[in-house]
């Protein structure tokens, strides 16, 4: 039984929290370098006391559990040693799967345990029940997936006739190349990745009406914003890599091709400029909320000269983000500029590309 639960434990779930820990720490970050103790217990007392406030946190859950299973899917899919799974009894499989996507959900566990103590301090009998059986149907969800997956090993992806259709009447643009191969190839990923990221964004902006806070908060969100977009910055570099290296060849100056590439971002992360935009705080100027958005793009732009000044595998590219968001957390409490960071992560990310981008190479 040991060797049964360490191997998947080591290939799903400690692949999965290094894959995830740039978003972890800045979460961290902002659940407790800038709440305290006092206003983390004022929420949770609020949600319990409020239904809708409540389904708010059931939403982020279950899209956490849906972006685990997703991972877990990937690579029980792709991992032939997984596959022999399907072999062992039933009974034993089920058990063996279900505290295996419980470690997963252990952040969902731990903080809706930490609601249910508050919720005893407050005796919020019915709020409390309806978090348990929440959490319970959310440690079951990934069950019947993961044992399709088991049985139904590489299944044939459906094609419509409609993308077929659009396309021999429409010519693509090349600035929407990665953005069409997105919603065709990787529309989980990319869902899933605008709901974190505006979700983030509205809860920071949802925080100005509660007390005094000044353009940091709105910087810390953007940097949480930033720090989600690594899974389709990586996605951006893998797709150039492999089906778009004749561009190399191309008679294009290199500062059309950085222009190019800032547009797919910017475009990328259009939805959080419309959000902060909107929905700015009435102490934040539409410019200074502007440089926010661009401080976004700066770091987003930034990852992915990163990757072409030197190849990274998926999982060492996330666990490098480590340090970069300590750094950019720090220098937003310090009370830097919002706008001398956003020039300064455009001009990061400018200069790092101008060197690599000729030299940088896939390797797998």
């Amino acid at each position: 039984m040991s060797a049964l639960w360490t191997v998947p434990e080591k290939l799903i779930v400690r692949q999965f929290y290094l894959q995830n820990t740039g978003l972890f720490l800045v979460v961290l970050m902002l659940g407790f370098g800038f709440l305290s103790s006092t206003e983390h217990i004022a929420l949770a007392t609020y949600a319990l006391t409020d239904w809708s406030f409540l389904g708010a946190y059931v939403v982020l859950w279950v899209l956490y559990t849906i972006h685990s299973l997703r991972f877990s899917l990937q690579v029980v899919q792709k991992t032939d040693l997984l596959q022999l799974f399907r072999l062992i009894p039933p009974g034993k499989r089920v058990v063996l799967l279900y505290f295996l996507h419980l470690q997963l959900l252990a952040p969902v566990i731990g903080y809706a345990g930490f609601m249910i103590w508050v919720g005893n301090q407050q005796n919020a009998t019915a709020a409390n029940t309806g978090l348990v059986v929440i959490v319970s149907l959310l440690s079951l969800l990934p069950l019947p997936f993961v044992e399709r997956a088991l049985r139904n090993p590489n299944p044939e992806q459906f094609s419509g006739n409609i993308s077929a259709w659009l396309r021999q009447r429409f010519a693509t643009p090349y600035g929407l190349f990665f953005i069409r191969y997105l919603f065709r190839e990787q529309p989980a990923t990319l869902l899933l990745t605008k709901i974190g990221s505006c979700l983030g964004i509205l809860g920071v902006l949802a925080l100005y009406p509660t007390d005094d806070y000044d353009i940091r908060l709105l910087s810390l969100g953007m940097l949480l914003s930033a720090a989600l977009q690594a899974g389709i910055v990586f996605e951006l570099y893998q797709f150039e890599a492999n089906q778009l290296l004749l561009l190399r060849n191309l008679p294009v100056s290199i500062g059309n091709r950085l222009l190019g590439y800032l547009k797919i971002i910017a475009l990328l992360i259009s939805p959080e400029a419309v959000l902060l935009i909107k929905n700015h705080p009435a102490d934040v100027s539409i410019p200074a909320t502007l440089f926010v958005w661009l401080f976004g793009l700066g770091l987003v732009a930034l990852q992915y000269a990163t990757l072409l000044a030197r190849h990274r595998s998926r999982d060492r590219f996330m666990s490098l983000l480590f340090w970069p968001i300590i750094g950019c957390f720090l220098l937003i409490m310090y009370r830097l500029p919002v706008w001398a960071l956003a020039l300064a992560g455009l001009a990061a990310a400018t200069l790092l590309f101008i060197r690599t981008y000729y030299r940088s190479s896939w390797e797998e």
